[in-house]
């Protein structure tokens, strides 16, 4: 008798991971997919992104993990590098789904990376949080139903344009310079109404290859519009130094500023101080004071013994993590399905920047955007300086 019972218990345990390809065998752990680009010309960003995510992972491990159903989880960090590429983000995902049976990935920051990877997600009922969207349609909508983001360009536009102008009001026509991802026309749908009813003009409005190093040319044809200021939608640290550079050595002396979220702290040493004065953004600054206590208090004490240096993007990385954990434990389910319905309906969600709402309804036809505070921060004397805190909600 007592070897048929424990026949049968064997029996059970097997079914049970059978049907839960989420888990671990023998160990009650989540399986949580990374895809960032470790390598190509996005891996500036997503390197350390990818870091702040195991980070984060340590940290809600070190914690106790989550709790669902009375039963404790630890979390597991898998990576798979997306290559800059929409084909390696699609083969990054594959892998993740078929070969590590994940059920939710995190990353994904441009248009065509993220198109790619929810051709992959979405069919295999896996729920993803993106680190970013760029306001394209097809990354985010009904059709996506199992795909979230935890932060997006469209809330910053309102707040860096009307502090535009608040600081500058003989600003009148806006030349806009985007990424070469597919997403200018996007995000220039999005921005172009905000900015008229502020009383701006966008007089320009022109993609440039991922690439590009030498900005001089790229320069040259959007101040043959003659704008007043100059708008940059997307693209990391180095991106901005660069243009500013080159506007500035071809003597733009307007204002220069940033509507998605650009570190001002890291253009800084590319433009050096001169060139850079006044540039400003909506996003953080991990080493600054008005930051929230929780980067002082885990993510730079963490992120100094365990990775051996900062990175501004390393926190974009753990508030995903974090996004998604909360999700799972305040939906008691790890059913990605059921997951995404229950987090469309939270009144609010903790991330490194404060509490978040979820919006997108209204422009993207369903609620799929973490829409976080955030600071705008300038360049003044070389330094990166904290403005204010503004809110940014997307309808």
């Amino acid at each position: 008798m007592r070897k048929l019972s424990l026949f049968k218990i064997l029996a059970v345990t097997i079914m049970i991971f059978a049907v839960s390809p989420c888990f671990g065998a023998g160990d009650k752990t989540i399986k949580i997919g990374s895809v960032n680009s470790l390598t190509g010309w996005m891996a500036a960003g997503e390197n350390p992104t990818n870091e702040g995510m195991q980070l984060a992972v340590d940290w809600i491990n070190d914690n106790g993990g989550i709790t669902v159903k009375g039963v404790t989880y630890k979390l597991q960090l898998i990576s798979a590098d997306s290559k800059s590429s929409p084909e390696g983000m699609m083969a990054a995902c594959t892998k993740l789904v078929e070969a590590d049976k994940v059920k939710f990935i995190l990353g994904g920051t441009n248009p065509v990376m993220n198109i790619a990877a929810s051709s992959v997600t979405e069919p295999a009922g896996v729920l993803r949080l993106a680190s970013y969207m760029c306001a394209n349609p097809q990354e985010a909508g009904p059709q996506n139903p199992l795909t979230f983001f935890a932060n997006n360009v469209v809330q910053s536009m309102r707040p860096v344009l009307t502090y535009l102008k608040e600081t500058h009001p003989e600003v009148k026509k806006l030349a806009l310079s985007h990424p070469g991802d597919g997403g200018g026309n996007n995000r220039r749908l999005q921005l172009e109404p905000i900015a008229k009813k502020l009383g701006f003009s966008i007089v320009y409005s022109e993609e440039w290859p991922g690439e590009t190093v030498d900005f001089t040319p790229v320069m040259k044809k959007l101040l043959a519009s003659k704008p007043d200021a100059i708008v940059f939608t997307d693209g990391w640290a180095y991106h901005a130094g660069a243009q500013i550079k080159a506007a500035r050595s071809l003597d733009f002396k307007g204002p220069i500023v940033a509507t998605n979220p650009e570190v001002v702290s890291e253009v800084l040493p590319i433009t050096g101080a001169e060139a850079g004065e006044g540039h400003f953004a909506a996003a953080w600054d991990m080493l600054d004071p008005a930051m929230k206590p929780i980067m002082k208090k885990e993510i730079i004490p963490r992120a100094s013994s365990k990775i051996g240096q900062l990175n501004n993007w390393q926190p974009f990385g753990w508030n995903t993590v974090w996004i998604l954990a909360q999700a799972i434990e305040s939906a008691q389910s790890l059913d990605p399905k059921v997951v995404a319905e229950h987090l469309r309906t939270m009144k609010s969600v903790d991330t490194i920047f404060g509490p978040a709402t979820i919006g997108g309804e209204k422009t993207f036809g369903i609620k799929c955007l973490v829409c976080a505070p955030q600071a705008i921060f300038i360049a003044k004397g070389g330094k990166s300086v904290f403005v204010k805190w503004v809110d940014t909600n997307t309808p």
